[in-house]
């Protein structure tokens, strides 16, 4: 026995496990909903305040060339001011088997204790067999304040800075 049946037995061996391993996982990858989805989760810092920022309202429709016109409206009922509100929705046929799912990456921040209509447009392809949707928010981020400011002047000329002894006007030069 060579070296070269060693290796040939070797590789076979991993590739057969390897083969096996395959086939019985296969089935975690393919789900009801397609080839390795599984459900959105939200971050920890959203997961805390997710049962205070809610979609109250939506509506999403298809118009000309595959736009697709959404309107969410969001209660946000935390303490906090929130941002880059991630809507997911699912698109069912008449029966209620699912079809297809988007997600919406809302941009606006919404106030604390406020509700706020956000609208968007965007070109989507979605299942044609879709009939019916179910959304919901996945996931934001809390909005904090930021690490620096910027100090900014009014615009009204340029002053010297006290205790300079210019008069602020430089002299004519021929």
């Amino acid at each position: 026995m060579t070296r070269q049946y060693w290796a040939n037995l070797a590789l076979c061996l991993v590739l057969g496990a390897l083969a096996i391993f395959s086939i019985t996982q296969a089935g975690s990858f393919l789900t009801t909903r397609g080839l390795f989805v599984s459900d959105p989760r939200p971050s920890a810092e959203a997961e805390i305040m997710l049962q205070d920022v809610v979609l109250t309202g939506y509506q999403v429709g298809e118009s000309l060339d595959n736009m697709w016109e959404a309107d969410f409206q969001i209660l946000n009922n935390s303490g906090q001011s929130v941002k880059n509100v991630i809507v997911y929705c699912e698109f069912l046929d008449e029966t209620g088997k699912y079809r297809d799912r988007k997600f919406w990456k809302l941009a606006e921040t919404i106030p604390a204790y406020q509700q706020v209509m956000i609208s968007s447009a965007d070109r989507r392809f979605v299942n044609t067999g879709a009939r019916a949707l179910n959304c919901f928010i996945t996931d934001f981020q809390v909005v904090k304040k930021p690490a620096f400011t910027l100090d900014r002047q009014a615009d009204g000329g340029h002053e010297q800075a006290p205790g300079t002894g210019d008069s602020g006007h430089a002299p004519a030069g021929h």
